[in-house]
């Protein structure tokens, strides 16, 4: 048998109509792994930015829950003198715009009462709003004078309206009780 020998071919070196096929597809799938990788991390950003919105989202809400309860602490001691209807205390009245419907955290600080409890890591002081509503009868009770010979007088409904920010000024909420019997 006889070897014919071609300049530049070597033992195990590929034929000439496949070279670069290799080095092609590994470009290609080094390109859609780049891309997979790229994406990822995309979506861990967003997914991250989501988490510290709602997070920023629940400290507003738990701090206008806070404002709620220490404005309920208030009632009938601190917050009594609601017929100058100004300073955040207010009485409803129909035909009115409501007291609560007017106010947010940026309101003067003469319309809006602050929160004045233990602090909160929040971005601002939160504010609220105290409505005397009209007076009710106490469940099974009549609104009135009299009711099985004995006076029976109605007793107070108070709207209070508590506005807050959370960690920043892109997260806020406005959270409304009623308080009464």
């Amino acid at each position: 048998m006889i070897a014919i020998h071609r300049p530049g071919a070597a033992a195990g070196r590929v034929p000439p109509r496949q070279r670069g096929i290799v080095l092609f597809t590994s470009l290609i799938l080094l390109v859609i792994l780049t891309l997979v990788g790229v994406m990822m991390a995309r979506l861990q950003m967003v997914e991250e930015q989501i988490a510290l919105n709602d997070q920023d989202h629940q400290m507003a809400v738990q701090a206008a829950e806070a404002t709620l309860r220490y404005a309920e602490a208030g009632l009938g001691t601190t917050y009594v003198n609601f017929a100058g209807d100004t300073a955040g205390l207010y009485t409803w009245a129909s035909g009115v715009t409501d007291a609560y419907q007017s106010f947010n955290a940026s309101s003067p600080a003469g319309d809006v009462l602050s929160y004045g409890g233990t602090a909160l890591p929040v971005s601002g002081t939160p504010k609220f709003v105290i409505e005397s509503m009209p007076a009710v009868a106490v469940q099974g009770g009549s609104l009135s004078d009299q009711q099985y010979g004995a006076p029976t007088p109605p007793v107070g409904v108070y709207r209070i309206t508590a506005y807050s920010y959370g960690g920043d000024q892109n997260a806020a909420a406005e959270l409304q009780e009623i308080d009464g019997p």
